[in-house]
């Protein structure tokens, strides 16, 4: 594939992933907690109808795969010599912090948003309001989720700095 198509994947891609993930836990979290019963309307739309989380997972991932084909094709196939030049080096670091970032994203955060829309969908169709019992998994599972996402938001940000003193870098040098 051309190296100038994955670079437009994968700046698009990942504007995506970082401005939705940093718009998602800084804005509408904070919002749908303080809004408490009243968000669930919402918050089930966000999840159910507007496949948020599937956008965030589908967004990461075509941001870490074609950073991964990037770095494969620019540093002649993994060499070290290459990852670890002090002009490089701001890739390397940052790909592996995205690469961490997404992996918390997919294998933690999406799966507890899965429950949340589960159970919100529930509730919903049932037009009930949520029982002791799913409003305690409610709690734990926005909580869990929370502290996840506030990993992954500093792990981008990480990435994002690193791979943008490397571009910088690369000026300079």
């Amino acid at each position: 594939m051309d190296i100038l198509v994955l670079r437009l994947i994968h700046i698009v891609a990942g504007a995506f992933w970082v401005g939705a993930v940093f718009t998602n836990f800084i804005f509408i979290q904070p919002a749908a907690a303080a809004a408490g019963p009243a968000a669930a309307g919402f918050s089930y739309q966000l999840l159910h109808h507007r496949r948020f989380a599937t956008a965030l997972i589908g967004s990461g991932a075509l941001t870490v795969l074609a950073g991964i084909l990037l770095l494969l094709i620019t540093s002649n196939g993994l060499d070290p010599a290459v990852l670890f030049a002090p002009s490089r080096l701001g890739y390397t670091v940052g790909g592996v912090l995205a690469i961490l970032a997404f992996g918390i994203g997919s294998l933690y955060v999406f799966p507890r948003a899965r429950i949340v829309e589960r159970t919100l969908g529930a509730v919903l169709a049932e037009t009930r309001p949520p029982t002791p019992e799913e409003q305690a998994l409610l709690a734990r599972t926005g909580a869990e989720s929370r502290r996840a996402g506030w990993l992954v938001l500093i792990g981008i940000g990480l990435a994002v700095i690193a791979m943008a003193t490397a571009s910088l870098w690369s000026l300079v040098i």
